[in-house]
């Protein structure tokens, strides 16, 4: 083989060795990648750290999400369904006023006047019975749960000694007995007010509308009970003492 020859058959080898080599077949890093690279990799040269992606944030165990669902507007009508259902729950304290009329033939004047005083004394504490906001979710505060327990305890002998003290005043002579049977009626209605009161909140669907009508109702309550517990207790002691 001529020199020649030779020299032009070594030259094209040496072209093709880089394309036949590993590295050339690999494609070109991206440009975009080289700065994330570049931070991954910990100063000094060490070793790259496998750095994990951040958590999402978790919400604290024990609470629940609050509920999201659109408030009604303000000035949104009131459906007559409701209407109904509050019209039904306010006969019920003015039946009970009469029906403690009934039971010893005491005057009807006398039994509205003692569920008047029995409803406005009991509402001093009995406005802590209504105080969760509407956006408080499904767990209240510990103050909130303070305040309503206080109220529940406070509520019932304070309308009972309103009661009694007018049944007093009107000539009952219940005495003792009288204001046991206050107390205890005052209690019962408390309940009853509180459960018929988130009753008619979710009946109405919007709880900024009817606020003051559904507090009214439930206090009602406490007063036409604590009115019942009296005259049934005192018509027993009219009795013996017959």
């Amino acid at each position: 083989m001529s020199r020649p020859v030779f020299a032009t058959f070594a030259s094209l080898l040496l072209m093709l060795c880089p394309l036949a080599s590993p590295a050339a077949q690999e494609p070109a890093p991206d440009a975009g990648d080289a700065p994330t690279r570049l931070a991954l990799m910990p100063e000094g040269g060490d070793a790259p750290r496998n750095i994990e992606p951040p958590l999402p944030a978790q919400r604290p165990l024990g609470r629940r999400p609050v509920n999201a669902s659109p408030q009604m507007a303000l000035d949104a009508p009131v459906p007559a369904g409701a209407w109904a259902v509050y019209g039904a729950f306010t006969l019920v304290p003015l039946g009970g006023l009469y029906g403690a009329s009934r039971l010893d033939g005491e005057r009807l004047w006398v039994t509205a006047a003692q569920t008047a005083a029995g409803t406005a004394v009991g509402a001093l504490p009995g406005s802590l019975l209504f105080l969760q906001p509407p956006e408080a979710g499904g767990r209240w505060a510990e103050a909130d749960v303070a305040a309503f327990g206080a109220g529940l305890v406070l509520t019932p002998p304070l309308a009972a000694l309103g009661t009694w003290g007018v049944g007093e005043l009107a000539g009952g002579g219940g005495q003792g007995r009288a204001f046991l049977g206050a107390l205890g009626g005052a209690a019962v209605g408390t309940l009853l007010g509180v459960a018929l009161h988130g009753v008619m909140e979710e009946v109405v669907g919007n709880r900024d509308a009817l606020a003051s009508f559904r507090k009214a109702i439930a206090l009602g309550f406490i007063g036409s009970g604590s009115t019942v517990g009296y005259q049934w207790a005192a018509s027993g002691s009219r009795a013996r003492r017959r």
